[in-house]
């Protein structure tokens, strides 16, 4: 995995970990601009998996949706109102394991970080509100 990093006021654009090595830059640096990559790299599927299965569109729908259920009393919610709260809590404690599996990941350099498997699963009540709302 190429780098890019800052040493020595000089910026090394695109470089290998073996040439950066070879160059005579310090294997901390080299490691820290690892690190950095595979953070954006993970951090970057972790969205994408997020919006794949919520579009910004749909978490705004969601969001107004249990506003507007929260405003009214427990006692008026209707049993379809409540569905769309527990679906919604649902969402964010994936939305949660999410990130967690993101620091995880980005922090194991022999993760597979793009197999379904490394990734919590959407809980199945998620999907049926969301094309719903």
């Amino acid at each position: 995995m190429n780098v890019t990093f800052e040493y020595n006021g000089l910026i090394y654009d695109d470089w290998t970990p073996k040439a950066a090595r070879d160059a005579g830059v310090p294997e901390d640096v080299i490691a820290s601009a690892q690190l950095k990559k595979r953070r954006a790299l993970v951090s970057q599927e972790c969205r994408r998996r997020i919006y794949t299965a919520a579009s910004a569109e749909a978490q705004m729908n969601m969001a107004t949706a249990v506003g507007i259920i929260s405003g009214k009393a427990e006692a008026d919610r209707s049993q379809d109102d409540r569905a769309v709260l527990d679906g919604a809590r649902l969402a964010l404690a994936w939305v949660e394991d999410m990130r967690a599996a993101f620091e995880a990941l980005a922090a194991d350099p022999g993760a597979d970080f793009l197999s379904d498997a490394a990734w919590p699963a959407l809980p199945p009540e998620v999907p049926p509100l969301i094309q719903r709302l």
